[in-house]
């Protein structure tokens, strides 16, 4: 590493759980690695640089003192918009309505208030910290896992997912639109080589390696829960070391930013945005 370089870095937050990392290119003259270190209480980062440009780190937490950092956010709030609050009580009536419905089922685990270091950062005053639970809807109970003696009978049709995606085909489907799935079990769970959430589309089948969530239609999207939940460390969510473990109770309680709607949408398309720029760098 050039110890040398003093860069000057413009450390803007794409989002509570993204960063994106400018680096003037005039001031480094080396190769391009990137090493983030991350705590609860700071960040520590190395670098080595190729020349100017956009790095999109997910960091496991939000530093309270940073050296050389400013903050920004990725997309304004608009009044107009409402508040997560509102949005919040609209998931949770129409929740209610269904459970009595016997449409869907209560989600597992009770929640408390929110401890201090369970809090990762600051929120607009317009968001709200939310417990996952508390507003998706829990599909679990309708998965079917197929054996490989099973599957290996059926004619290849449609997608069959397991806790990192699909691994197979089957003849048939138990799903029949957009859903969020996220690993249950495995060792990605901890070192997660592979987005541990991902979206299924279509008609698909999905075993019990992974969980199955959908939520109330026109209250959140799926797609910021899936780069909130890709984006965290789940390890103080995690049981078990030999087959690490992730069940819905513990799902449930992993606290969840929750902005206004239009906004989610808006972070969404931001970070759709910068993502292949990031990849370009690898």
């Amino acid at each position: 590493m050039a110890a040398a370089a003093d860069p000057v870095m413009l450390f803007q937050e794409v989002s509570p759980f993204f960063f994106v990392l400018m680096i003037q290119k005039e001031r480094i003259d080396c190769q391009p690695t990137i090493r983030v270190i991350a705590s609860p209480r700071e960040i520590s980062i190395d670098f080595i640089f190729r020349d100017e440009s956009f790095v999109l780190i997910p960091v496991k937490a939000i530093p309270r003192r940073v050296v050389l950092i400013r903050f920004c956010k990725l997309v304004e709030q608009r009044p107009e918009e409402g508040t997560a609050e509102e949005l919040f009580q609209k998931i949770q009536a129409e929740k209610q309505r269904l459970i009595a419905e016997k449409k869907i089922k209560k989600e597992k685990g009770e929640y408390g208030e929110f401890k201090e270091d369970e809090i990762l950062f600051d929120i607009p005053t317009t968001w709200k910290w939310v417990r996952f639970g508390s507003i998706m809807i829990n599909r679990d109970s309708e998965r079917i896992p197929l054996s490989v003696a099973e599957r290996s009978k059926l004619e290849k049709n449609f997608d069959y997912y397991g806790a990192s995606g699909v691994i197979d085909k089957v003849d048939r489907y138990l799903f029949d639109k957009t859903l969020l799935l996220i690993g249950e079990d495995g060792a990605n769970l901890l070192t997660r080589s592979t987005p541990i959430a991902f979206l299924a589309q279509g008609q698909y089948w999905v075993n019990n390696h992974a969980h199955v969530l959908d939520c109330v239609e026109g209250t959140l999207s799926l797609e910021y829960m899936m780069y909130f939940v890709n984006a965290i460390s789940l390890a103080k969510y995690v049981t078990g070391t030999a087959q690490p473990k992730m069940n819905q109770e513990k799902m449930n309680s992993i606290p969840v930013p929750l902005p206004p709607l239009a906004e989610q949408k808006r972070i969404v398309e931001k970070l759709e945005e910068l993502l292949p720029l990031c990849e370009q760098l690898k």
